[in-house]
């Protein structure tokens, strides 16, 4: 018995011996490679480049300066407080999504939940996140998919709250110069049930005009249910959408309360059942259904998943940080390790049967002698 027992330890020290062996030369092979999609990325990283050099044009067109807290001269900085700024919100996030990178994010992310060249995203977009609008646009243009989104104008504090540039008018004013294909399918106002309930009452009522002026599809539905099915009805007519994406923290996009949030961000598979209810927002709806999601509106979670800096004082150039590659190890270690594993298990099962047998062989053996 004492032998058979040190069998199986030695043996059980070499299948552990042999995992961390395994793991080991498993960790030392990593290495980055590009995506198979890289040249995409990097096409959609130098379009929002382009989109943002409008914008400055735009905003020096307007008269309207540089935020000092654009350290980068995007011209997606908006200011501390406006009219029509709806909440709070981070700049160092605000600064973070203006990266022309977050194109070649949107590609990766789009990928990842299944996209490819001619399906169709819905979007939805507040204009929290000017930046990152754009490079959900970027991102769709260069991928060839056909974007379908519908914009509002409230901001948090730092995104698009100048009430002569909401992001609506940015997206007018880059489809009207060529710059971009897609068109807003409908805008809103924003902020308290979508209607800017909570906005100054001029500088809404002049926005409204404008936009109205301008040809844009302006929606006002107080009611949360009806507005959904506005917006549903939209994404069907010009879909229908393979994938639906939620920029920012716009009540039909996260729902009411924090239940959006709780799903968590980024991309988001329908892998569980999905209870929705009354207070569900449209990303809750999707996912219920069986539709993949990309919600960006925790910037800083999703800069740490994809191991990309948060508000660098400098940006690397296109085409070199994290976003563009992927870390891919060598196989062949991990199935060396578990088929040795496999075999080494396989022995000691064989040891402790063996020695069951032995056993009940000599026992039979005793008893016949003492019969006898």
């Amino acid at each position: 018995m004492r032998k058979k027992e040190n069998a199986i330890l030695r043996l059980m020290a070499a299948v552990l011996a042999l995992l961390t062996l395994s793991a080991f030369l498993t960790y030392q092979s990593a290495a980055r490679t590009q995506n198979e999609y890289y040249e995409i990325q990097v096409e959609a990283a130098r379009r929002l480049e382009q989109y943002f050099a409008a914008v400055r044009g735009y905003r020096e067109e307007l008269g309207i300066p540089l935020s000092d807290d654009d350290l980068h001269k995007t011209g997606m900085i908006g200011l501390p407080y406006t009219g029509i700024t709806t909440t709070s919100g981070a700049l160092e996030a605000k600064r973070t999504a203006a990266w022309p990178d977050m194109a070649a994010l949107c590609v990766r992310m789009l990928y990842e939940a299944g996209v490819r060249p001619g399906d169709t995203v819905g979007a939805g977009f507040s204009g929290s996140f000017p930046g990152m609008n754009l490079a959900v646009v970027a991102a769709c243009e260069s991928m060839n998919v056909k974007l379908v989104c519908i914009c509002s104008v409230g901001a948090s504090t730092y995104g698009a709250n100048i009430p002569e540039l909401t992001f609506p008018d940015m997206m007018y004013r880059l489809k009207q110069g060529g710059l971009i294909r897609t068109q807003s399918a409908a805008v809103t106002m924003g902020g308290y049930h979508d209607v800017g309930a909570d906005m100054d009452t001029e500088l809404a009522g002049q926005i409204r005009r404008r936009l109205t002026d301008l040809g844009l599809n302006l929606l006002e539905e107080a009611d949360f249910q009806a507005n959904l099915e506005l917006r549903e009805t939209l994404y069907l007519q010009e879909g229908p959408i393979d994938c639906f994406v939620a920029v920012g923290g716009n009540l039909t996009s996260l729902g009411q309360g924090e239940t959006g949030v709780s799903l968590g961000q980024g991309v988001l598979r329908p892998e569980r059942p999905l209870q929705i209810n009354e207070a569900s927002g449209l990303v809750q709806r999707y996912l219920a259904r069986g539709l993949p999601v990309i919600n960006l509106l925790n910037i800083k979670k999703i800069m740490a998943d994809y191991s990309m800096p948060y508000d660098p004082a400098q940006w690397p150039p296109i085409g070199q940080s994290a976003v563009y590659s992927s870390i891919r190890y060598e196989r062949g270690w991990i199935l060396l390790g578990l088929g040795g594993t496999a075999v080494l298990l396989s022995l000691c099962l064989w040891i402790r049967r063996r020695g069951k047998y032995c056993t009940g062989v000599f026992k039979k053996d005793a008893n016949a002698k003492r019969e006898g």
